[in-house]
C-alpha cells in the first residue's frame, strides 16, 4: 500500500468544513494555518466581512462559522450578527472566537445562539477541540475551563443585581454619565458611582467596555 493510500484512508469521510469570519488579518492567518494541519478539518473560506461569509453560506459550503464578536467595520456586531447568523443558517455549528473575556460574553453568544465560544487567547488545539465538540453535540454549548472543553449553560448574571443597581444601569445604557444619572435620579454621584461599581463586581465586569457589552444585549432599546 502506498503511502498517498494510506493518507487517503487515514481520513475522515467527511471533514468538518469552516469558514472563518475575522477583521483582523493576522489571528486569521494563525488559526487557519493550524486548522488546514488537520485532516478531519477543511477550512473553505476566511473572510473579513459579514456580506462576504454569507456568500460562502449560501453556497452550502460549511459546516461550522468560526466567528469574531467586535466587528465594528460592518453593519452587523456581536449577539445581533449571532442572531442573524442562527436564523438564516440553522444547521450550522456557531463557535463565537473573541477577544472579549469569557465571563463578559459567554452568556451573551449562548443565548443569541452560538454553539459555543472561546477566547481569542486560547491554545490552538483546544480551540480545533472545540470546534469538533460543537459539530458533535449540536445541542449542547461549548466553553473552556481550566485548558479544557466544558459542555456548560451560562447563568445570567444580572439576578444577582439588586433594584437600584439595575435602574442606574438601565440609565448607564441610555448613554448617560455616572454625573448624568445622578442628577436625574436625584442622588449623590457617589452613591451612583458605588451601586456602578458594585454592580461591576457582581456582573464580573472588569471595565467598562465589558459593561458596555452587558448593557448593549440586557438593555436593548
Amino acid at each position: 500500500m502506498t503511502p498517498r493510500r494510506v493518507l487517503l484512508l487515514s481520513r475522515p469521510r467527511h471533514r468538518i468544513r469552516i469558514a472563518i469570519l475575522d477583521d483582523h488579518p493576522i489571528v486569521a492567518l494563525g488559526v487557519a494555518t493550524y486548522l488546514r494541519d488537520h485532516a478531519d478539518f477543511e477550512l473553505v473560506a476566511s473572510v473579513s466581512s459579514v456580506d462576504d461569509l454569507f456568500v460562502v453560506i449560501e453556497r452550502g459550503e460549511c459546516d461550522v462559522a468560526l466567528v469574531d464578536f467586535y466587528l465594528p467595520g460592518d453593519r452587523y456586531d456581536g449577539a445581533t450578527f449571532v442572531r442573524r447568523l442562527r436564523v438564516e443558517a440553522p444547521p450550522i455549528a456557531i463557535v463565537v472566537l473573541s477577544a472579549a473575556r469569557a465571563a463578559d460574553a459567554e452568556c451573551v453568544c449562548h443565548r443569541a445562539g452560538a454553539n459555543a465560544f472561546v477566547e481569542k487567547t486560547t491554545p490552538l488545539p483546544l480551540i480545533a477541540e472545540t470546534i469538533r465538540s460543537a459539530v458533535a453535540a449540536p445541542r449542547k454549548f461549548f466553553v473552556v475551563r481550566e485548558r479544557k472543553v466544558e459542555a456548560r449553560v451560562p447563568h445570567p448574571r444580572e439576578d444577582m443585581l439588586s433594584a437600584s443597581e439595575i435602574e442606574i444601569l438601565r440609565h448607564i445604557a441610555e448613554g448617560l454619565s455616572v454625573t448624568q444619572t445622578a442628577a436625574r435620579l436625584m442622588r449623590s454621584k457617589k452613591t451612583v458611582s458605588t451601586h456602578k461599581r458594585s454592580a461591576m463586581r457582581k456582573l464580573r465586569v472588569a471595565d467598562d467596555l465589558g459593561l458596555a457589552l452587558f448593557l448593549k444585549e440586557k438593555f436593548r432599546y
